[in-house]
């Protein structure tokens, strides 16, 4: 949100800032399973400290070009090189699976305790950044967010008592393989759910905009991440003795009901639309604890850091994904077309996970 509305104010151009924020969503797509190697390799604090150091100076170099009138090039070099910052979210992940690897109801908890925290951030923050922008100046947004991530990461690395230790590489032996047939179907299942949420996300804004006024739409996005949070505060209550492979595909067959294209029939109706997002969004939590909750179980010890980085990836490219092709579907074909693309999404991530749960075995 930030990036965007800096882009939007200094250049003036909506495709110009979409072209940024895409450049930088695939840089970080990329990264991801390259500095998770690494953390897995020397340790959270020694990778994630400098990471993110250089990624703070690297967006702020974005900033400063933006505000200067650097070429555009110099902007989407510097945007790119903040791209390897670590995802703390996934370092925590990783730290679950340390101290509750042996409890899994234990591990299904602080999944959905994670997953709360993450909606709760994704409701707020871009609200916080809108405010900040507007209040201040179109680069206070990546300001704050530049010093929340560096305070934050070094707080973070300060907690050496539960970070996981690095497993010594031997190189006279084989590295443990990460991609087994299990990890890989779960993995798949990541950047499907993200073209669903970033098509979600875009064609809500487009059709509230389309039937009243642009500024409600965060009352629809609101509603999507409340029925999340209060579906994860419930879900993680619970304590489920059935196989994880099962349950993935129970809460794929869930998620792929909630998202039909339920819009088509609503004739512009906000009311039941807002019910209706409040209803996808409480599909949300339930889908992501449980495949990371899969995913914690089948990922190697020593390359878990590697592992979790793979679901951000997956997750920030279909977003991607899902942003592009749903903002090009809506322009040509109208503004409830592009529910077609969410639909589509979760209807290929149950097939994803039907396939997996036959296919894999679990303990591979």
């Amino acid at each position: 949100m930030s990036v965007l509305l800096l882009m939007v104010d200094t250049s003036g151009s909506y495709a110009t800032a979409g072209r940024v924020a895409a450049v930088g969503l695939v840089a970080m797509a990329v990264c991801a399973p390259l500095v998770g190697r690494l953390v897995d390799r020397y340790g959270q604090a020694k990778v994630a400290v400098p990471a993110t150091v250089t990624s703070v100076a690297a967006c702020t170099g974005t900033v400063l070009c933006a505000q200067y009138g650097a070429p555009m090039w110099a902007i989407y070099v510097t945007y790119a090189l903040s791209a390897p910052c670590p995802f703390v979210g996934t370092l925590a992940r990783a730290r679950w699976v340390r101290i509750y690897r042996e409890q899994p109801d234990m591990m299904h908890t602080a999944n959905a305790f994670e997953r709360i925290v993450d909606e709760i951030v994704f409701i707020t923050g871009p609200a916080a950044a809108g405010l900040l922008c507007g209040a201040i100046g179109p680069a206070a947004g990546l300001y704050a967010a530049n010093t929340l991530l560096l305070v934050g990461t070094l707080l973070f690395a300060a907690q050496r008592r539960t970070e996981p230790i690095p497993v010594p590489i031997d190189k006279s032996q084989k590295r443990v393989r990460l991609l087994t047939p299990g990890i890989t179907a779960t993995v798949a299942l990541f950047p499907i759910f993200g073209i669903a949420l970033g098509s979600m996300e875009l064609v809500t804004v487009n059709y509230v905009a389309s039937h009243s006024s642009r500024s409600y739409s965060g009352i629809f996005l609101a509603l999507i991440g409340l029925g999340s949070c209060l579906t994860g505060l419930y879900f993680g209550t619970l304590k489920l003795k059935s196989d994880l492979r099962r349950r993935t595909l129970a809460v794929s067959a869930v998620l792929s009901a909630c998202l039909m294209p339920v819009p088509l029939l609503l004739d512009g109706n906000l009311v039941l639309f807002g019910a209706w997002a409040f209803v996808v969004g409480s599909a949300f939590a339930p889908f992501l604890i449980t495949t990371l909750g899969l995913l914690q179980q089948l990922t190697p010890e020593e390359r878990i850091n590697e592992g979790m980085s793979l679901v951000d990836a997956g997750l920030v490219g279909g977003q991607a994904i899902g942003l592009s092709t749903s903002g090009v579907i809506a322009a040509h074909y109208g503004a409830t077309t592009g529910f077609l693309i969410v639909s589509a999404a979760g209807l290929l991530t149950l097939l994803v996970a039907t396939g997996g749960a036959r296919w894999c075995d679990f303990r591979r």
